[in-house]
């Protein structure tokens, strides 16, 4: 048995202040410390679509990579000019996409439809974008989201697509110093000498280290496939990864600049910057002298925001900004939320807000949190105080609520309509996922259904939120080192480095 470090302290976690269950929401996952939107995952008959960059979700719409949708689907161009993009099929249907417009002209057995897109036709870094809509036309089967997930069908797979899906999400496991790759079945995919921190997930590419050091970004094969010998690399989203390069500056010394790289491994906005964010929603926040929003071309889209006293990333199509306004002639300082034009979405009236996932965000209003939607409307009114707080984000439609009793808190799961579910015999509330519940017992870590049915006993240190079909735990060992499971929904162990 491979023994592991274990960097967190497994004591059981009882009486705490709001900053440290803040803490804990952030590494069960609760909820991400910084805004994200969802990362939406393509497949075509079945099979993950790894694109060159996106899919690009602009103002509420997911928008893909033309050039390799239109091939997967048969199709080779024909003209490319700066009026329209002319598209033919082996069978001789042409595809007309005009540019600067929301239209399309399909051809098809019965003659030409006008196909209408919710977004005109967009160039990020010499690749056009079209949206779903469109290319779900030009596959001639639209497309479909599966039920209650971030997955996306154009060409739908038979039978259960959730399932079918699901099992190429990939989780990552460090086994006697090599990295492992497990599918949500249990079954070993990959094992390679290079190291992660990261799940596969649904990528193509992760970054990775060799020998603690910074190597690049490698493949399902185990393959360096991009390297990228910067000081430090970003997991990709929206198709650009930031990077960190060691920059020397005018007095002699040694500064750290961000930009952001590709999937074909080409630098497309260079280390200008002092911080950079992942990109969500089409643009990502970046700070030097001044902190703005740049898109997929490193085109300035927000500048700074007047007063700004701190921002995060764009998710759900909104940014939390806080500023310094006046508020009946008083100089204050409140959060609210752009849109991604930098207009004032929600008006910055609240003590604090954190980011919108699923549709909704906490708030805080005269030292009480609630929860609002994305129009501003409280769906939980604010009346949580007195260390009572809200942990985390939305995540898989619920968020966690602390309620603080006399000697420990009371944990219960609200959904995104305000529904208020207290878990019977859940005790502490570590985490949720895909339906599961993990939770704190007299012996540990275990994890139950909303419905309170137990599925594992407490018997685990730790573990992360289930998804795909499957969660991570695991167990302390002697000289604070911990080994790791892989269960799945029903509680089998199905896989160990046992």
């Amino acid at each position: 048995m491979q023994r592991h470090r274990l960097f967190i302290n497994n004591r059981r976690l009882t009486v705490m202040l709001a900053a440290g269950l803040f803490t804990l929401a952030a590494f069960f996952g609760l909820g991400n410390t910084y805004a994200h939107a969802d990362r939406w995952e393509v497949f075509d008959q079945g099979e993950h679509l790894f694109f060159p960059e996106g899919p690009i979700e602009i103002d509420g719409v997911v928008m893909v990579p033309l050039r390799p949708v239109a091939e997967r689907f048969g199709y080779t161009f024909e003209s490319v000019d700066n009026k329209e993009i002319v598209l033919k099929d082996a069978k001789g249907y042409k595809a007309v996409i005009r540019l600067g417009t929301k239209t399309a002209l399909l051809g098809h057995e019965g003659g030409t439809k006008t196909q209408l897109s919710a977004q005109v036709p967009r160039n990020f870094n010499g690749a056009w974008f079209i949206d779903l809509a469109l290319a779900g036309a030009m596959g001639g089967q639209g497309h479909s989201t599966v039920p209650g997930t971030n997955l996306i069908q154009l060409r739908p797979v038979t039978g259960d697509a959730k399932t079918k899906l699901e099992s190429q999400y990939w989780f990552n496991f460090n086994v006697k110093g090599e990295t492992v790759s497990v599918d949500n079945q249990g079954q070993e995919q990959l094992k390679t000498s290079y190291a992660s921190v990261l799940d596969f997930g649904y990528e193509e590419l992760i970054p990775v280290k060799k020998s603690g050091y910074t190597a690049g970004f490698m493949n399902r094969s185990g393959e360096l496939a991009i390297e990228a010998p910067h000081y430090q690399l970003g997991q990709f989203s929206e198709g650009l990864a930031w990077f960190k390069d060691l920059v020397k500056t005018e007095s002699g010394g040694i500064t750290v600049k961000m930009g952001y790289i590709n999937r074909a491994g080409k630098v497309v906005i260079p280390a200008i910057y002092n911080r950079a964010n992942d990109f969500s929603d089409g643009l990502a926040k970046v700070s030097g002298a001044k902190t703005f929003y740049i898109d997929h071309n490193g085109k300035t889209v927000i500048p700074t925001v007047t007063g700004l006293q701190s921002s995060e990333s764009f998710s759900n199509g909104l940014a939390a900004v806080t500023v310094r306004t006046i508020i009946g002639g008083k100089s204050v300082i409140r959060t609210g939320f752009i849109n991604t034009k930098g207009k004032w979405a929600i008006k910055p009236i609240y003590d604090y807000a954190g980011s919108f996932s699923e549709g909704v965000a906490t708030a805080a209003l005269n030292g009480k949190s609630g929860l609002i939607d994305i129009k501003g409307n409280w769906i939980v009114k604010p009346k949580y105080s007195g260390g009572s707080t809200f942990l985390g984000q939305f995540h898989d439609g619920y968020i966690l609520l602390a309620i603080s009793g006399k000697y420990d808190y009371t944990y219960r799961l609200v959904g995104t309509k305000g529904n208020i579910i207290a878990v019977p015999g859940a005790g502490q509330i570590a985490g949720f996922g895909d339906g599961i519940l993990s939770y704190y017992g007299d012996n540990g870590m275990g994890f139950m259904n909303l419905a309170g049915k137990v599925i594992v006993n407490p018997a685990y240190s730790f573990g992360g939120n289930f998804t795909a079909g499957a969660g991570k735990a695991f167990k302390g060992l002697m000289n604070n080192e911990y080994s790791a499971f892989l269960i799945n929904k029903v509680g089998e162990v199905v896989w160990s480095e046992e």
